[in-house]
């Protein structure tokens, strides 16, 4: 995904994908919304799944199966899945 990132000028990765990348590289809030940005997206309050990545964020929990485990307590899609 990340070669494809940076050998296609115009691809746009989703939100979903975004997101998994600022947990891997275990972003903050701040650097996860600049990443966010530059695709275009933001994370937003009225999103359940931007509301969970976000409180695990801001707790340095960046364990992706909890954080899955919590999507899916919440009928959200999962990360990387």
């Amino acid at each position: 995904m990340f070669s494809k990132i940076r050998t296609k000028v115009d691809y746009v990765p989703t939100k979903k994908t975004a997101l998994a990348f600022a947990i891997a590289l275990h972003l903050n809030v701040h650097e996860t919304n600049e990443l966010l940005s530059a695709a275009g997206y933001t994370l937003s309050r009225s999103s359940k799944v931007d509301v969970i990545i976000e409180f695990f964020i801001q707790q340095s929990n960046y364990n992706i199966h909890e954080i899955n485990e919590a999507l899916f307590a919440f009928d959200q899609p999962l990360l990387g899945a």
